[in-house]
């Protein structure tokens, strides 16, 4: 069992654990995976009436939703010409409404069901080279033809020096419509009003098999049957052999690192990230940064395809952030944790649907936080009969990666070679 070990569950601390399913069951939909993706898309589906149920292998936030940066980041995780050369004009604006639309949803849910989670606006993406210098202003652009406002152009050291303490970069976009937020809260919180609308919960309850035909059933480790009408798929990089073909030889797990620092002095807080801000760089490696509520750093990168961690985590996490902040070398830390991110070739969400009934959606390639909630709408409208977004999203082309004993070297190789990139500046 894997032991939910991010700084976020020790500021938790106990909680009750809902109850692992001791009998047969049958639902109007039965979701597998207790992360964000899953409990948004239960509780949108509850709301709108349905019978659902919700099976999670271990605990709630065990996976990715438990264990990562807790940066909230507006549109799709790629560059949206991406998106929108495959579509029409419509369905590009289908789609971009629907990116745009995941920080409000999130905004929303917050305040509608009172969540305290340490929620705060105000976002870097960081250039550490005139090349992503470039590149930001080609963002920068884009989104504001399409009429978002909400960024700042910052390109000198007084600039920058008003949000960072830092001279690694050479420029960078403020962006007020994003931020951070303790995801671990987030996320219980969501599960609470799930409950609340009648989602029945179960942890602990690892699905074992999937039938389709000739009617749709679940059987759990011990041997319980649920029998759903329709079933989403939820699990993400967590998902393991439960995912069919479609779905996993399209996702490739990406191991990324987190530490947190003991909590730091007022005086240290403004002279690292005075205004508050969440950080990212621009490198395909990046690295990832935030003070929390209680004051400590949160400073995540070393993004790695294989499955064994290599080489000391504390030495290589230490000298990413050293590097950024000479003034927290030696530092007294308070947590490591890694856990697993689930990206696609084109970095864009893989939506789909099988020809019986099993929705799934995959590959938020690190900006989960916020998209796994418009997901969850995107599906359960699907579900409810306006799946006119859900259709747009099946539209994009998702390449398999290389499967086999390729996989895995072929993987490392390409992060290789764009950790090359990073280091010449190209």
């Amino acid at each position: 069992m894997t032991v939910l070990d991010s700084i976020y569950a020790d500021e938790i601390g106990t909680r009750n654990v809902n109850p692992r399913l001791d009998t047969d069951l049958t639902c109007d939909i039965a979701i597998i995976g207790g992360g964000l993706t899953g409990i948004s898309t239960a509780l949108t589906l509850a709301e709108r009436g349905y019978d659902v149920a919700l099976f999670e292998a271990q605990e709630l936030g065990t996976g990715g939703s438990g264990r990562n940066g807790g940066h909230v980041c507006q549109g799709w995780p790629n560059d949206f010409h991406h998106i929108s050369r495959q579509l029409s004009s419509s369905d590009a604006d289908l789609a971009w409404n629907a990116g745009m639309g995941a920080v409000d949803l999130l905004k929303r849910n917050v305040a509608k069901y009172k969540i305290d989670c340490d929620l705060r606006f105000g976002y870097l993406h960081a250039a550490l080279h005139k090349g992503q210098m470039r590149d930001l202003d080609i963002m920068q652009n884009e989104w504001e033809a399409r009429g978002y406002n909400h960024f700042t152009r910052l390109d000198s050291p007084a600039s920058l020096a008003k949000h960072i303490g830092s001279n690694a970069y050479v420029g960078a976009l403020h962006d007020s419509g994003c931020g951070h937020i303790q995801p671990l809260k987030y996320l219980l919180g969501l599960a609470i009003a799930a409950q609340v609308a009648g989602v029945r919960i179960f942890e602990n309850t690892p699905i074992t098999s999937i039938v389709t035909k000739p009617k749709k059933s679940l059987t759990t480790d011990d041997g319980k049957t649920i029998l759903p009408n329709i079933i989403v798929l939820c699990g993400n990089a967590y998902l393991g052999d439960l995912a069919p073909s479609p779905m996993r030889h399209r996702l490739a797990h990406v191991t990324s690192s987190i530490l947190a620092t003991k909590p730091l002095s007022d005086n240290m807080i403004k002279a690292l990230l005075p205004t508050g801000v969440a950080v990212a760089d621009c490198n395909a490696a990046l690295n990832y940064y935030r003070i929390d509520a209680n004051g400590r750093m949160i400073f995540g990168g070393r993004a790695s395809y294989t499955n064994v961690q290599i080489g000391n985590l504390e030495h290589d996490l230490r000298r990413r952030m050293e590097a950024v902040f000479p003034m927290l070398s030696g530092v007294d830390l308070d947590r490591i944790w890694s856990g697993k991110i689930g990206i696609t070739v084109n970095r864009i969400p893989h939506f789909g649907r099988t020809n019986d009934d099993v929705y799934f959606v995959q590959g938020f390639s690190g900006h989960g936080v916020a998209l796994t909630g418009q997901a969850g709408h995107i599906i359960a409208d699907a579900i409810s009969g306006n799946g006119a977004v859900f259709d747009v999203m099946t539209q994009l082309r998702h390449l398999p990666f290389p499967g086999g004993i390729l996989r895995t070297p072929a993987l490392a190789l390409g992060m290789a070679w764009y950790k090359l990139r990073d280091r010449l500046k190209l």
